[in-house]
């Protein structure tokens, strides 16, 4: 059974591959809106961010984006206190375009693996902690032409039991 199901998956993803166009890969400018528990670690200053991806176009509408973005957020500074907070994040998102083709409005969703990195910094204290957590993403964009779009996104990242580190993400993305 257990063969059996890895050959169907096996020949599945396959036949998706061989179907699918040439990739194309690009890079991509981000700036992060934190919210939660994060919009005040941060005391509210926006974060900004780099990525790269690889874009596999499976037809009809469908398209698979692998990534990895690196953002960090404005150092916060409370009296003597200062916070950073950066993350490098690997994941992959699932794009519809509503026209069928890649181009014009789309839908995306994704899932990351998010690592965390927290600075605390105040006299006499230096604490840093890192953590690697599950992130999910839901979004809208815009393919303009061929080789540039825009997209906003929802992150939705556990960084702590208590620690929502949650944002609003707009990026505007370059392939070639």
């Amino acid at each position: 059974m257990r063969i059996s199901s890895l050959s169907t998956l096996a020949l599945l993803s396959a036949t998706v591959l061989l179907q699918a166009e040439p990739p194309r890969y690009g890079v991509q400018a981000l700036v992060n809106v934190p919210l939660g528990d994060l919009k005040t670690y941060v005391d509210s200053n926006p974060g900004i961010g780099v990525g790269a991806q690889v874009t596999f176009d499976l037809g009809s509408g469908h398209m698979l984006r692998p990534r990895l973005d690196y953002s960090f957020y404005q150092q916060a500074t409370f009296a003597s206190i200062k916070q950073n907070v950066s993350y490098l994040s690997l994941g992959g998102d699932y794009l519809y375009f509503l026209a069928g083709k890649p181009e014009g409005l789309y839908l995306t969703a994704g899932l990351a693996a998010m690592r965390w990195s927290f600075q605390h910094q105040e006299p006499g204290i230096d604490l840093t902690s890192n953590t690697t957590k599950v992130g999910l993403a839901a979004g809208v964009g815009y393919q303009w032409d061929y080789n540039i779009g825009t997209e906003v996104r929802w992150l939705r990242a556990s960084a702590a039991n208590h620690f929502q580190a949650d944002s609003l993400q707009a990026a505007v993305t370059f392939r070639f």
